[in-house]
């Protein structure tokens, strides 16, 4: 089956490397105008001059604080008034730290609702009228096995996660019958930067990782670009409101209370 996003545009939050930049880079091999959305100018302008090497300008990049709703407002204004309007929404930015409940500081709390989920309804919400107005739409969240464990980060990512999932099923309850669709995509054990924060990329590490997955290795950000690939496709228009889990079996992998 071949994946046609020709004639799409596409918003990818958090898009200047990791699971972001696998996105990006699908959805542009399948057609899509992409849109990167990010705050690390370097970074972000790397992978679009990566990208566009291969897809013929078909990626470009805005800087935006995902935290900072007038400065989403205006970045989603300026890409509707560029191309009149969004197809697909894909909100991957995120952030978190581990830290103790006990240690937590409010500010690091406040910190991983504001770039995890108020991003997530700040992008929702200033784009849902276009969406609207074309009388279709689909919105993809990225989320964390975190959700299912608590584990993968402190309670503050655990809980900025889960709140995707509630704003997925919100989503959908008001406005799949206006034509706009929302899912959730499930991640574990996947090679970013930020995973490499806590994980050193080392022999023993990564066959410590690996032997904690059934599949017997370590998740890449195509493996997660390719769910989101189907999820944004016509293809996929039956599912709705749902959760979609690409871990590798993680959350199957049993470990000790608190490891």
């Amino acid at each position: 089956m071949e994946f046609d996003l020709t004639g799409k545009t596409a918003v990818i939050t958090g898009a200047a490397h990791g699971i972001g930049k696998g996105i990006a880079e699908k959805f542009c091999q399948h057609g899509s105008q992409v849109i990167i959305i990010d705050i690390n100018d370097d970074e972000a302008k790397k992978t679009v001059e990566e990208i566009n090497k291969k897809y013929n300008g078909a990626c470009e990049y805005l800087n935006c604080d995902v935290t900072k709703f007038e400065k989403v407002k205006n970045t989603c204004e300026e890409i509707i008034n560029k191309y009149k309007k969004v197809d697909i929404l894909v909100y991957n930015a995120g952030w978190g730290s581990r830290i103790a409940l006990a240690q937590m500081d409010e500010s690091v709390w406040h910190k991983a609702m504001d770039i995890n989920l108020n991003g997530a309804f700040y992008f929702a919400k200033c784009l849902i009228e276009p969406m609207l107005e074309n009388k279709k739409g689909n919105i993809i969240l990225i989320g964390s096995s975190t959700t299912w464990n608590g584990g993968g980060g402190g309670v503050h990512y655990a809980a900025s996660k889960a709140g995707l999932i509630g704003l997925v099923k919100g989503i959908s309850y008001e406005l799949l019958p206006k034509g706009i669709r929302a899912n959730y995509i499930t991640p574990a054990v996947i090679d970013t930067p930020l995973l490499r924060t806590r994980y050193p990329d080392n022999e023993e590490t990564n066959k410590m990782l690996a032997a904690q997955i059934p599949l017997g290795r370590i998740g890449k950000p195509e493996d997660i670009a390719n769910v989101a690939l189907f999820l944004a496709s016509d293809e996929s228009e039956y599912i709705c409101g749902h959760e979609i889990v690409a871990d590798g079996g993680r959350i199957l992998y049993q470990h000790p209370t608190g490891s």
